[in-house]
């Protein structure tokens, strides 16, 4: 990813801990996705977990996994349904 480029998060609604979750799975699809062996699905998994909780809203996981798609071209939902 492009260290000028954020992720489609409202950094206004989480709190750190939260923010830093997210990017991380955020970061750990984009990883996924370009192959990288250090990524395990566990990890990945454990990520998206975490992600669903701190979400915990349907319509707000799929407002982000477009914007995300259209920033990367990376899918969350296609990415996990293929683990």
């Amino acid at each position: 990813m492009n260290k000028e480029q954020s992720y489609p998060i409202d950094f206004d609604a989480y709190d750190t801990e939260e923010l830093v979750d997210l990017v991380e799975f955020l970061s750990l699809v984009e990883k996924h996705h370009a192959n990288d062996a250090s990524v395990s699905k566990e990890d990945l998994q454990k990520a998206y977990t975490r992600f669903r909780e701190i979400l915990n809203n349907k319509s707000e996981e799929k407002r982000i996994d477009k914007a995300f798609e259209k920033q990367t071209g990376v899918s969350i939902y296609k990415t996990m349904k293929n683990l």
